[in-house]
Order: structure tokens, then sequence, then C-alpha cells
């Protein structure tokens, strides 16, 4: 019987691994002509290179505790600035603070606050494009030698024919990053009338908080007019610092409380049943992507 060879399996050199909805940016970001805009990115990442010595290109727990962190401390729950605009002026305002003046067409956004609640990004613009290289960079800085290629995605969450509405805000009494003035998120809205959906009222309200600032009133220092044109201006100290932001007043939304997703899903409810006085009111109010608040109120018919 003649002999038969056998080859041993074939070592893999390279190989691509992949992480889908790693984290979720949760900011806002000057635009041109939006002002002021809050935003919601699902962030997807693979990565590519030689195998080590446990045939791994990258530990995936490394990846959720490494690379999620950078992704977060770099970009999340801050404002997004495209330094190479020309509406912008940029100053420093003491230790570790920075000054903005952003003028367009809606008005000034003014803004002084620690430099860890802001992004300066390389470009005219904040898109998913410049976002994703600089993001990409700073991966690469906590990266094993095996790894040789890195493709970062950033994506919206697909709402299908969903109403949704971009807010920014800040929390003060939070004891994380949401106490940063000028974040935000891109947030669909459900509401049902009498237990059925209504997308007249979900339209409603994407079209009232459509790029708005939602302020509390406690926050409210004044309201000042530059070129005859009245803005807010808002002030608050909180664990990181003191928080300064001035913008047009027809771009904002005032309320009695915070502007936690519980407070303004409870908001939303309250002047339902304000507006359409008689009928029962469910709302389910979401914070960016995957989690929001429900609030109910008002008296189902019979």
């Amino acid at each position: 019987m003649a002999a038969v060879a056998i080859k041993p399996p074939k070592r893999i050199t390279m190989a691509t691994l992949f992480v889908e909805n790693l984290t979720v940016l949760d900011f806002s970001y000057l635009h041109a002509k939006r002002g002021m805009v809050g935003e919601s990115w699902i962030v997807d990442l693979e990565l590519s290179g030689d195998l080590d010595a446990q045939s791994m290109v990258f530990d995936f727990g490394h990846i959720k505790k490494q690379i999620k962190r950078v992704l977060d401390e770099c970009a999340d729950h801050r404002l997004l600035v495209p330094v190479e605009n020309e509406l912008l002026t940029q100053g420093t305002d003491g230790e570790e603070r920075i000054s903005i003046t952003w003028r367009y067409p809606g008005g000034d956004i003014r803004m002084r606050a620690p430099e860890s609640s802001i992004l300066l990004v390389p470009a005219m613009e904040i898109s998913k494009g410049n976002l994703s290289l600089l993001l990409t960079e700073r991966i690469g800085e906590v990266l094993p030698a095996n790894v040789t290629e890195v493709l970062l995605t950033l994506r919206e969450e697909e709402f299908g024919t969903s109403p949704f509405y971009h807010y920014s805000h800040g929390l003060k009494k939070h004891d994380g990053n949401c106490q940063r003035i000028a974040h935000g998120h891109r947030s669909r809205i459900e509401i049902h009338e009498n237990g059925r959906r209504s997308r007249y009222w979900e339209k409603l309200w994407a079209d009232r908080w459509e790029d708005i600032y939602i302020g509390t009133q406690e926050d409210l220092e004044g309201t000042y007019y530059i070129d005859e044109s009245p803005h807010h201006r808002f002030r608050y100290e909180s664990a990181q610092g003191l928080f300064e932001l001035l913008i047009p007043e027809d771009h904002c939304y005032m309320i009695d409380t915070d502007s936690t997703v519980e407070q303004l899903a409870q908001h939303i409810v309250e002047e339902l049943t304000r507006e359409a006085p008689g009928k029962h009111f469910r709302v389910r109010a979401f914070e960016g992507v995957g989690k929001g608040a429900v609030a109910e109120a008002g008296q189902m018919r019979v």
C-alpha cells in the first residue's frame, strides 16, 4: 500500500476580526447652517493583522475595554468643532479652558468650557469620514504591533419612516460626562394616543425639536441681543468645571426641570394631555440608540 502524505493545515498569517455595535457616540457638533446639532453614531470596527501567540488578531475583551475607552474619551458627550471653518473664532480662557464663537446665519453660538468637553476636528465640517479618520488615528495609538489595518465605520440608526429629532443639552447634576453643557442625541419617538400609534403627534414633536437645544430654566442666566437677535445665555458649575453657553433663543426649548430623558418623556406626555384633553397618551422617548424612558398620562376613553 502506498503511503499517503498528509499536509499540515495551512497557517493563517493574516486575519480580520470585526465587532458590530462596539459603542454609540452621543455628541453635538457645529454646522454651518443648522447651528448646534445633537447626534448619535453607532461604531463598527474591523481589525486586520498577523495572529499573535494566542492565535488572535486582538482579544475581544481588550477591544471592548481599550478601544471603546479611546472612542468614548475622544468624542463621546463632547461638542465637535471643525477648526478649519471660517465661521469659527477660537481662543483660550484660563488654564485648561477653551473659548469658541460660531457665527452662522441663525446667530452666534458662544461657549466657554473645560477643554475636555470639546473636540477640535481638523476639518471644514464634521462628517462621518472626517471623524473616522481622527478616531482611527487615536485607536492606532493603543493597538499591538501585529495589527496592521483598522477599518472604523460610523453609521446612524435606521428608523425607517419613524419620526426623529436631534437635540442638545447638558445635565449639571450628572456625575459623569452628561454634565457637559453641549452634547446631544439623535432620537426617535413613539407616541400612542388612546392605545393607537399616532404619527401625527410623533411628527409634530420631531418638528418641534428639530436641531434644538433643550435648556433648563434654572440654568438660564439671561437673554441678550446680538445684532438685534435674542440669545439665551446658560451658565452652571459642575464637578468638571464652569460651563457657559450662548445660543439663539429660537434654537432653544425651555423646560422647568432637568433635561434627563425621564423628565423629557414626562414633559412631552403632559404637553400632549394639555393640547388634547380627554385623551390618554403613552410616550416612549429615546435618548440616542436603544435606550430611553416611558411616560403615560390622561384618561383612556371607553
